[in-house]
Parts: structure tokens; C-alpha cells; sequence
């Protein structure tokens, strides 16, 4: 095992735990291009993401779960089923370097978005959450889950379009994901990919560190001035997902 890999990696997980905590999204957009460039497989990344993801957020859904709009929470894990299916056929067709420049330039777009986007309205009508549009997000976050572990850009744009109150947002995505996650990672392992002999020794060391991350971005959430370290963040993203697909483009 490199250990630059493993100081490298578990410094990426904390600082993306702390980023969860506080926005409740953002840690695979944070990890997955950084831990590509760090030199770890595609489906090394996905699992680790994927585990670290459903860890910190089971905690988040224990935390926030009377805030959890169960209709639409319903309706995004729906959506994930069939999204994940197809994602599962689509991994054994694509190479893999198609799919690293796919989550660098997923990475990049939405982060993109988020920089430009308007400011959403203060409130949000809860009727005016589509079940169907909730169901698009969620099939299209369980295919990019399951594939390159990008499965928060779709329900984030879908909620961040709708203005969807912080502790709700928070809450819905946390139960989205738990749920999300999860099956990828039975569909991973049913097809025989779920290879702890690799990623065993990085969850060891790195789960600890994203639990603690994650409990200091929930403490920090009320604090930290968001116009700042939002832009920070993203930049992050948008630069760690461009030099992702550069590499992968380049064969490297």
C-alpha cells in the first residue's frame, strides 16, 4: 500500500466530510476527482466514496430525520432503482477511462451551475415538488452513483431549483443517499467488485476521520460564512475535475 496515498487520501476525506456536514452534499463531488488524480482506481473510488458516504449520512438522517419531506424523499429513492440498474450494465460496457472523464466533467458542469445559478427563493411550496421530477433526479443520481459515486448532482440541482429549505435539504438528501448508496454497494458486491483486499485498508484508516469531519461540518454549518468557502469549494471542484479529465483524456 502507498502510504503518500494514504496520508494524501485521508486528508481528502476529512476536508470532504466537513463539506458534507456543513452543505449536506459534496463530498464524492469533492473526493472523486481528487482521489482519481491521487491515483486510485475508478471502482476503488466508487466504493470508498460510496461506504464513506452512507456512514456519515446515516448519522445525519438520525440527526434530521423529522425534518425529512417524506414525499419527495420517496420519490428520489424510486427513482435511484431503475437509474442503478442501468448503471449496472453500463459498467461492464464502458471503459473506464470514459467513465473518469465522465465524472470529471460532471463534476465540473454542476459545480459550474452552482457558481452561476441564482440565488433560490427564501421558501419553497412543498406541492410544487413534482414526484416525477424528483424521479428523473433520482434515476439520474443512481446512475452516476453506481458508476463514478456522482450520485448528488442531480437531487441537489432539483432542490436547489425548487429552494428547498436547509434543514430539509439537508435531510432529504441524507435519506437519499443512505438508501442510494447502499444498493450500489450490493450491486458492487454481487458482481464480485467489492474488493476489500484493496479498499479495506484506506476504509480503516479513512472512516474515522470522515466521521469527525463530518461532526465538525455539522458544527460549523450555522458559522461558516457560506458566500467565501462556497466559492472556494467549487473552485476546488471545478479545477481537481478539469485536470481529471485532462489526465484521463491523456491517458494517464
Amino acid at each position: 500500500m502507498d502510504v503518500s496515498l494514504l496520508v494524501a487520501g485521508g486528508v481528502v476525506v476529512l476536508g470532504a466530510s466537513a463539506l458534507g456536514g456543513v452543505t449536506g452534499f459534496g463530498f464524492s463531488l469533492v473526493c472523486t476527482p481528487l482521489l482519481l488524480l491521487a491515483g486510485m482506481g475508478l471502482t476503488d473510488v466508487v466504493v470508498v466514496n460510496l461506504t464513506i458516504g452512507l456512514l456519515t449520512r446515516l448519522a445525519t438522517v438520525g440527526r434530521l430525520h423529522r425534518a425529512v419531506h417524506r414525499r419527495r424523499a420517496a420519490w428520489l429513492v424510486a427513482g435511484c432503482v431503475p437509474g442503478l440498474a442501468l448503471g449496472h450494465l453500463v459498467r461492464d460496457l464502458v471503459s473506464g477511462e470514459v467513465l473518469k472523464v465522465t465524472a470529471g466533467g460532471v463534476a465540473v458542469v454542476v459545480a459550474g451551475y452552482l457558481l452561476l445559478r441564482p440565488a433560490p427563493p427564501t421558501t419553497a411550496d412543498d406541492t410544487s415538488a413534482s414526484g416525477v421530477a424528483a424521479g428523473v433526479a433520482g434515476a439520474l443520481g443512481g446512475f452516476l452513483g453506481i458508476t463514478t459515486s456522482l450520485n448528488g448532482p442531480p437531487p441537489v440541482v432539483l432542490l436547489s431549483r425548487q429552494g428547498v429549505e436547509p434543514r430539509q435539504f439537508v435531510a432529504d438528501l441524507a435519506v437519499y443517499f443512505v438508501v442510494c448508496n447502499g444498493l450500489a454497494l450490493l450491486l458492487i458486491a454481487q458482481a464480485g467488485e467489492l474488493a476489500l483486499d484493496r479498499v479495506g485498508l484506506q476504509l480503516a484508516c479513512w472512516v474515522p476521520g470522515a466521521m469527525v469531519g463530518n461532526a465538525l461540518g455539522n458544527s460549523w454549518a450555522a458559522r461558516v460564512p457560506q458566500g467565501p468557502f462556497r466559492l472556494l469549494t467549487l473552485g476546488l471542484v471545478i479545477v481537481a475535475g478539469l485536470a481529471t479529465v485532462v489526465t484521463a483524456l491523456a491517458g494517464r
